[in-house]
């Protein structure tokens, strides 16, 4: 004799009632992080105003201060994240002016040891060859790591005071490493920002997911209208 499969298992079978199942309805939780937002901001605030409402694991309150830390946490990355642009900007400005830099550089060094001379001259200024140009490379931390030998060169060739000589790298060096640091460092913290966010969405959309089934449960007539004023303004995102 066949039996029937359940549509949601027993918690016995699931290891514990501690798991919720799956809903069906998963389409209307949305995945943008602000309609995301907006939907578990009301949906804390409805449920709030509604105890009959319960979860054996999660309370109104708990899951409140959990939209409340997820909100804290989806502002800090974007706040940091704006930091991103401007960075940028700046560190292409600085590649500019050290490209600028690098072309008079390499005048000095043709007139020194003349034009034909010169290519077996500009490795130790950190000017490579690339795509049949002499410039210092456009990987950044190489470039950085140029400046050492820029300066040193400088130095050992009589250009320190050039426009372009000791002083001009010197400080280039401290502004490009300054520059490129903070890139870093916001790209490093973006990350772990998004890290701690998307946790944080992950333990709310299973909140979400549970409440879903648990008005349909209650109100099986009537289910989309009470989703509806519980915050789910749409069927589908």
């Amino acid at each position: 004799m066949k039996t029937k499969k359940q549509m949601h298992p027993d918690p016995s079978e699931t290891g514990g009632g501690n798991i919720a199942p799956k809903p069906n309805q998963t389409s209307i939780i949305p995945r943008a992080d602000t309609d995301f937002m907006d939907v578990a901001k009301n949906v804390s605030k409805a449920w709030l105003a509604n105890p009959a409402i319960t979860l054996i694991w999660k309370t109104a309150p708990d899951f409140e201060k959990q939209v409340n830390n997820y909100e804290t946490a989806l502002s800090s990355r974007k706040s940091t994240g704006s930091l991103r642009p401007g960075q940028s900007g700046s560190l292409k400005q600085l590649d500019k002016q050290i490209d600028d830099a690098v072309k008079m550089v390499k005048i000095y060094v043709e007139k020194k040891y003349k034009p034909e001379n010169a290519p077996t001259q500009f490795v130790r200024y950190g000017i490579t060859k690339e795509n049949k140009a002499y410039i210092i490379s456009r990987d950044r931390n190489n470039r950085r790591d140029a400046f050492k030998l820029m300066i040193a060169a400088i130095a050992a060739d009589g250009f320190d005071n050039e426009e372009y000589g000791k002083a001009f790298w010197t400080a280039m060096q401290t502004n490009y490493t300054a520059a490129l640091d903070d890139a870093g460092n916001t790209s490093g913290e973006v990350s772990g920002k998004v890290a701690t966010k998307n946790e944080q969405k992950k333990a709310i959309k299973e909140v979400l997911s549970s409440l879903l089934l648990v008005i349909k449960g209650n109100y099986p007539d009537t289910f989309k209208s009470v989703y509806r004023n519980w915050g789910w303004r749409k069927e589908s995102y």
